[in-house]
């Protein structure tokens, strides 16, 4: 049962945001030198070493071979490989605050999600209303693209590829979900040795056309790896079993707002009124299906207890 949050689940949370968010910063500095699948594959591996090593000081194993291994496989595709390429290759073509900012509506495809995959998580009236509203927020960020369609149209197309990212996060969000309880460190372990295995092929292929890499791209995918996915992993997973989901859900408010100061201060991107009324809409979106309902429910609670009729006074016979 999640327990109530302390100072240092307040700090992890913090750290969270600083390594989520800002992983748009340095996804930009590596692919000065490396391609999107180079990247990919490296931040992976070096995660994979540091959360099998923890493992291992731990004192667990990983899954025996078999059919334990196939969860592993799925997360490995939704949850790493095919995300991270999308977001790699989507800030070819559009700005790191962008890119974070689209991650934003992954909660309201996992809300959508629910309802059909999730038992007793139906879309309720403010969910699908923060759908909309979220949506609608992408629709202004994207402005007039649209109406230029995807021949040539490469800034919608990494636009479109950063949504799909989202869309596969939380495809492996539902299906974490229905997996149920598991060691989630052995679990993300397993996970990340497929996802290195299912990188590393393209990987090498490309590998040899590389120039020497610039050491800011060096030093962006060794952080890439130790800090943004294998740190950033532990800190979840603490947070999953400590707080709770809910409370971690403040994450989803938090990153795009860090990768957005960290795209303006760091790599001085522009950031449009239409770029922050669109983020406004998304967040209002999310907070409109996470907490919409739940407002409701304490009205109709506290009004039941304010005007509720007095109980009966049970009169003793003398």
């Amino acid at each position: 049962m999640p327990r109530a949050p302390h100072a240092g689940d307040w700090l992890s949370l913090l750290a969270l945001t600083v390594l989520w968010g800002s992983a748009f910063f340095f996804n930009e500095l590596a692919l000065a030198s490396f391609t999107p699948s180079v990247l990919v594959a490296g931040r992976i591996v070096i995660a994979t070493v540091l959360i099998y090593g923890y493992l291992r000081l731990t004192g667990e194993t990983l899954p025996r071979a078999g059919r334990a291994w196939i969860p592993m496989v799925v997360l490995a595709v939704f949850g790493n490989v095919l995300p991270f390429h999308l977001i790699a290759w989507a800030q070819l073509h559009i700005t790191s605050s962008l890119a974070g900012i689209l991650m934003a509506v992954m909660p309201l495809f996992v809300l959508t999600l629910a309802h059909f995959f999730i038992p007793g998580a139906k879309l309720t009236a403010f969910r699908l209303a923060g759908f909309f509203v979220g949506f609608a927020g992408v629709t202004v960020i994207i402005g007039p693209e649209f109406l230029r369609g995807l021949a040539g149209n490469t800034a919608l197309l990494g636009t479109i590829a950063a949504l799909g990212a989202a869309l596969s996060y939380s495809i492996s969000t539902i299906y974490a979900r229905r997996l149920g309880a598991g060691d989630p460190v052995r679990r993300a372990a397993g996970m990340l040795i497929v996802a290195s295995i299912l990188a590393s092929p393209a990987a090498l292929l490309e590998l040899p056309a590389i120039a020497v890499p610039g050491p800011a791209s060096v030093a962006a995918l060794i952080v890439l790896g130790l800090l943004a996915t294998g740190f950033a992993t532990l800190l979840y997973f603490r947070l999953v079993q400590g707080p709770g989901p809910t409370f971690l859900s403040f994450v989803n408010y938090l990153v795009p707002a860090w990768a957005v100061i960290a795209g303006a201060l760091l790599l001085d991107e522009a950031i449009s009124t239409s770029v922050f009324l669109g983020l406004a809409l998304i967040l209002s979106g999310i907070g409109l299906s996470e907490f919409g309902s739940r407002a409701v429910m304490q009205l109709r609670a506290l009004r039941q207890r304010v005007f509720a009729p007095p109980r009966a006074v049970a009169r003793e016979d003398a």
